[in-house]
């Protein structure tokens, strides 16, 4: 695609306007840029006054006879910075999320990018979804690929561009912030398209999607066969918090300070099935034995040939068992009554759909141990496309670029426990490839407590995006992140470059960071 950043300038029809964007955003309306179809260019003054300009490109009739686009939206401040920022998507895509650039840990305090004087940019990755489990545009294999990681790539240069174009001059510096899918997104532009940006900072990423994808359809199934089929019911409130309760009271304190968040999960030794009664002992004390085995059994996932985890396990960790995560584990019950399945829908959705080939039926899943070497044989090209699990980052490390991760400890999407691995060898493999020390390119910070992206019993109110671009641009790398939240008012806590967290120093008040150092 051939880019042209100073194109509309010359269509204006004064020096004069050269510098105004409302002139720049209406000339882009005229005429688009390049390829991109423009079918929207405006004003508007929330946030702050800004150009909304959205578009669409590749237009073009699918294998499946439905028409296809891949459409991006890009705002650019009055008072613009210099930066771009790529906001990633979610789930499966296929709508476009006003480009904002909100804060990715989402009960952040923080104003968004866009308001931060960033340009930002969507996109729907090149196809439009009924809904969130929608994964019928897998049908056509360019949208499948584009989904995959074609148009993240696709979508930046473009939005280079069209920035350059509004803004009179290329960003200066170009970062990726993306969530869940948006995470995975964020490392596979570190990966894939190690020249197009500078920073990148992902939360909870779905980096190794396809297996996430079959651990969560097994865990759900194993609740299911343990409840009669009644998940969502499987794990009362109160049998939740006898959990955590036994948990904290076994793990809490190993980082120094009993507060209620497992910061030392290296040294934390839970076993549920302690839990289990024994005879005589009064109900609501301990879990019937045959319900703590199921929740060991579950949390351990499916096990391969040799008695061994197929998958990384679920972690224990201070929200486990709370509503918001049994909500996304189990599914929840609705005030009415019914049970709401959002994750498992979309789990047997994108196993099925998008990522088997040739798809699968999902009648003809038995819930059995069999349907996952069966799903695993009939996802493996698609996780080849998908998941974002490679290490190798010479080109983008050479060039100067910082991969920035968070993660909470509580996620009950992604085994938290899988991403630490990942980092784990991602370290070693750079230590044998002679290059940069990992922690000169990517960081890893683990927040006890926080569920997925944000919430749970956690501090998961941090400002990851002003470390990173202080780490692009004036080479001052993140020891911490200063962390608060609504779970814990008035408390404070540093979320410590992994493998360092956080301990107590023995001395100050358990609410302030300060007291607190980054320790192995």
């Amino acid at each position: 695609m051939r880019i042209a950043p100073l194109m509309l300038i010359a269509l204006l029809p004064g020096a004069a306007l050269a510098d105004d964007l409302a002139a720049r955003c209406a000339a882009l309306g005229k005429s688009g840029l390049d390829d991109v179809h423009v079918t929207a260019a405006r004003i508007e003054s929330a946030p702050a006054r800004h150009c909304l300009v959205q578009g669409d490109f590749e237009r073009r009739t699918g294998a499946d006879g439905k028409p296809y686009a891949i459409r991006m939206e890009l705002r650019l401040p009055d008072d613009w910075n210099g930066r771009l920022l790529f906001q990633g998507g979610g789930g499966m895509n296929g709508f476009v999320a006003p480009a904002l650039g909100g804060d990715i840990n989402a009960q952040s305090s923080r104003p968004t990018a866009l308001a931060r004087g960033f340009a930002v940019v969507s996109t729907d990755t090149g196809h439009v979804a009924a809904n969130g489990a929608d994964a019928s545009f897998a049908r056509d294999q360019q949208a499948k690929l584009n989904y995959a990681y074609a148009a993240i790539g696709k979508v930046a240069l473009r939005a280079k561009a069209l920035t350059a174009a509004l803004g009179g001059r290329a960003p200066a510096h170009s970062y990726f912030m993306g969530c869940s899918n948006g995470g995975r997104e964020g490392m596979l532009m570190a990966q894939r398209y190690p020249t197009l940006f500078d920073g990148v900072l992902v939360s909870n990423p779905a980096f190794n999607l396809r297996d996430a994808a079959v651990l969560s359809y097994a865990t759900g199934k194993a609740y299911d066969r343990a409840s009669g089929g009644a998940a969502a019911r499987y794990v009362t409130p109160a049998e939740g918090a006898l959990i955590r309760g036994a948990l904290l009271d076994k793990c809490d304190a190993l980082d120094g300070a009993r507060d209620g968040m497992i910061f030392d999960h290296a040294a934390c030794r839970f076993d549920v099935r302690t839990l289990a009664c024994k005879p005589g002992q009064p109900a609501g004390t301990c879990l019937a034995p045959a319900k703590a085995d199921a929740i060991a059994r579950a949390f351990q996932g499916p096990l391969d040939a040799s008695g061994k985890p197929r998958f990384t396990p679920w972690t224990w960790d201070a929200s486990v068992f709370t509503p918001g995560w049994l909500g996304w584990q189990t599914g929840g019950v609705n005030p009415d009554g019914s049970t709401n399945t959002g994750l498992r829908d979309l789990v047997a959705s994108s196993l099925t759909g998008y990522f088997a080939y040739p798809p699968i039926d999902p009648a003809s899943l038995t819930g059995g141990e069999d349907d996952v070497e069966r799903l695993l044989r009939a996802s493996e090209q698609t996780a080849a496309w998908t998941d974002a699990t490679s290490t190798d980052l010479g080109t983008f490390a050479a060039r100067g670029g910082k991969l920035m991760l968070i993660d909470g400890w509580s996620d009950p999407i992604f085994s938290a426990d899988d991403l630490v691995r990942w980092h784990e060898r991602l370290a070693a493999d750079m230590r044998q490839a002679g290059g940069k020390p990992a922690d000169d390119v990517a960081r890893l910070f683990m927040v006890p407590g926080m569920t997925h992206c944000a919430g749970g019993n956690a501090l998961d109110d941090m400002d990851g995006l002003s470390a990173l671009v202080k780490w692009v641009e004036h080479d001052d790398a993140p020891a911490y992140l200063t962390a608060t939240g609504r779970a814990f008012p008035g408390v404070s806590r540093p979320i410590c470059a992994w493998p360092k967290i956080a301990r107590y120093k023995g001395k100050g008040a358990l609410d302030d960071a300060a007291s607190f150092a980054c320790e192995r």
